[in-house]
C-alpha cells in the first residue's frame, strides 16, 4: 500500500502541475459576453429603425411636395398658356 502511494502521489501532482501550466498558458476566450452581444444587437436594431424612419419621412415629404407643388413641366405648360392668352388679348391685336 505504501508503494502504491509513492507511485500515485507524484503522478497526481505531476498531472495537476501539467494541467495548471496548460490552462495558465492557453489563450483566453476572446468571445464577447452576452451583455456585449445584447448591446450590439440593440444598436443594430436601433440603426435599422432609424433608417426606416428616415426613409418613411423622406417618402412622406416627397408625396407632400408632389401634391403641393406642380411639376416643372406643368408649370412650364401653364406659363406657355398664360403667355399665349396675353398675346391674343392685347388691345389692338384683333
Amino acid at each position: 500500500m505504501g508503494e502504491l502511494l509513492l507511485v500515485l502521489l507524484p503522478a497526481i501532482v505531476l498531472v495537476a502541475l501539467i494541467w495548471g501550466l496548460f490552462t495558465a498558458l492557453s489563450p483566453r476566450d476572446s468571445g464577447i459576453s452576452d451583455a456585449e452581444k445584447y448591446q450590439r444587437d440593440l444598436a443594430e436594431r436601433s440603426a435599422r429603425h432609424y433608417a426606416a424612419q428616415v426613409e418613411a419621412a423622406t417618402a412622406a415629404r416627397a408625396r407632400l411636395e408632389a401634391k403641393t407643388r406642380p411639376s416643372q413641366n406643368a408649370q412650364q405648360h401653364i406659363q406657355q398658356q398664360d403667355a399665349g392668352k396675353q398675346i391674343w388679348h392685347r388691345p389692338g391685336n384683333i
